[in-house]
């Protein structure tokens, strides 16, 4: 099955209150790294992010026991999916060597996930494509294709033009594509410091300290939307059960420039 969103052929037909930063960017979790925790990697990196509305009930099957993710049915601006497109310059460990190539691509689906028993919140990678398989969250796919292209164009001081193409393939099948084009403003800057659990192992956590510059581009179609061209296809035997056509756009964020130091228990 295929989910396909394009400014020719879709208009969305939420107003947006807030185009939501990557789940992995909330800032309601923040907390300092225990002092007792391990500093084991530093990044370089530039994301685009899409916020969603999808059935939780298509998400239910990717979380550990216990743990769910919000209805949306009732409250149409609250977003429950993110989905995370990275281009990772530089990646180093712990003594500043790179860490393989020093250098990554790929694309995580995170979610705010709540615990049914004891009403703990966190903020879930739930899936993802990554040509380093499974990864430290054990949920990622293994990637025949991980590629990003973008291209900035400017002049002087002018904000110029940015036009991003996105590839993300899994072995399994599954497969996401975006494609945009926008006109940058100047980014939000922001520094949380975020708690991230894996959706298999809820007991694994990595603690992200992060420096940020977002940009919220808006929702294809709206009137206060910078996006001049937008098309996100998904598709595959877990994608298009999440992507089934119910799903909703609610936000697109760039985030151009983000460096994060990740800790350990």
């Amino acid at each position: 099955m295929l989910c396909k969103y394009s400014t020719q052929k879709t208009r969305i037909g939420y107003m947006t209150l807030f185009v939501a930063l990557a789940l992995l960017s909330l800032s309601s979790n923040a907390a300092q790294p225990d002092t007792a925790d391990t500093f084991q990697e530093w990044s370089a990196e530039t994301r685009t992010s899409l916020s969603f509305q999808v059935n939780a009930e298509a998400v239910k099957p990717l979380l550990a026991d216990g743990w769910v993710v919000p209805v949306v049915a009732e409250n149409p601006d609250r977003v429950n999916l993110t989905v995370t497109f990275m281009d990772r310059h530089i990646v180093l460990d712990a003594d500043g060597d790179a860490i393989g190539s020093g250098t990554s691509r790929y694309m995580v689906m995170s979610v705010q996930g709540r615990n049914h028993s004891d009403g703990q919140t966190s903020i879930l990678i739930i899936n993802g494509i990554s040509p380093e398989g499974a990864g430290a969250y054990e949920v990622y796919q293994t990637a025949q294709e991980a590629s990003a292209q973008r291209l900035v164009s400017g002049n002087g001081e002018q904000m110029g033009e940015v036009e991003e193409t996105w590839q993300m393939t899994a072995e399994s099948g599954d497969s996401i594509r975006l494609h945009l084009q926008y006109q940058p403003a100047v980014p939000v800057l922001r520094e949380p410091t975020l708690v991230i659990r894996s959706a298999k192992n809820t007991g694994y956590t990595r603690t992200y300290r992060i420096e940020q510059a977002s940009d919220a581009l808006g929702v294809p179609g709206e009137t206060d939307s910078r996006l001049q061209g937008f098309e996100f296809t998904a598709r595959g035997p877990l994608f298009s059960r999440i992507f089934d056509g119910t799903e909703v756009l609610q936000g697109v964020t760039s985030t151009p420039w983000y460096h994060r130091e990740i800790y350990v228990p």
